[in-house]
């Protein structure tokens, strides 16, 4: 079951919040009316001009021009938000994921990684690899230290991030193996958000994607720190993300929140260790 709201924004359809079924310019033809509807609740699309009709699979599918394949890396991407929720309810608390093998080079990095400002100390740090195909490969670990998947960010092409068949996203806290004692843990969305967050001298995990699910509110209020501080995409998806995090951590950590400006679209983009001082600085509080 997809969050379809949320696939919808991370294709770039705008979704009026809080509404299940809404019209919109149709994609598929030139149009200046919206007539185009589209239902997240029951997962279906029709366009009365008569471009189509059916699943939202097949909508996200035509709409972005991807395989089989894609569409179903894209419907598992991190920003991507699967019901996780619901299979929380019924994971037993003690479940652990099974250790896996990192089946990448650990020897190399892709160049154009540096390109984006991380240096060998945390690329190491994370245990960072190489692709077949030159993308930066990253292992996944629990809080026990125990590798249990792992991450490809690709240079180019879609989806941008590539996770083992069948992984459970919303049961680890990336990163959360090197969070440190201290005063303040960064919530961020991706990979790269939280190696470079933790490169500017934050603590910082990615949820893997926008919406934060129960199993990773437990992680967070186990680890050893004060003050947990929302710095997920200044999108309409991130926004989403935020006040479901809001809602679930608000009641057992003392939570706050940044803005991101609006020429950065992640912490990643913020190349300036100042400027990002300056953003989580002034920090608002729920």
């Amino acid at each position: 079951m997809f969050d379809w709201a949320s696939v919808l924004l991370e294709a770039g359809i705008s979704v009026p919040a809080g509404e299940e079924q809404f019209n919109i310019l149709c994609p598929f033809h030139y149009d200046q009316h919206t007539s185009c509807s589209i239902n997240t609740s029951k997962g279906v699309w029709i366009c009365f001009r008569g471009c189509g009709q059916g699943s939202l699979k097949g909508f996200v599918q035509e709409y972005l021009n991807l395989s089989s394949g894609q569409l179903s890396q894209f419907l598992g991407d991190h920003s991507v938000s699967v019901d996780a929720d619901f299979l929380d309810e019924f994971e037993m608390e003690s479940t652990h994921l099974p250790k896996v093998d990192f089946p990448f080079n650990q020897n190399f990095v892709p160049n154009w990684i540096f390109d984006r400002g991380f240096n060998k100390q945390t690329l190491k740090k994370w245990g960072s690899g190489i692709t077949a195909e030159n993308g930066l490969a990253v292992p996944i670990s629990d809080l026990d230290n125990v590798e249990v998947g792992w991450v490809v960010r690709r240079e180019r092409g879609f989806p941008k991030y590539l996770y083992p068949q069948d992984f459970k996203k919303s049961r680890v806290l990336f990163g959360g193996n090197l969070v440190q004692p201290s005063n303040l843990l960064c919530i961020v969305e991706g990979p790269l958000d939280a190696m470079w967050l933790n490169q500017l001298g934050y603590n910082a995990v990615a949820i893997l994607g926008m919406s934060i699910s129960k199993k990773q509110v437990d992680l967070v209020q186990g680890l050893p720190v004060g003050e947990v501080v929302l710095c997920l995409d200044n999108d309409e998806a991130g926004q989403i993300g935020k006040e479901k995090a809001l809602t679930y951590l608000g009641q057992s950590v003392r939570i706050a929140y940044i803005d991101i400006p609006s020429q950065y679209k992640d912490v990643q983009d913020i190349r300036d260790k100042q400027i990002m001082d300056k953003i989580i600085q002034d920090r608002e509080y729920w």
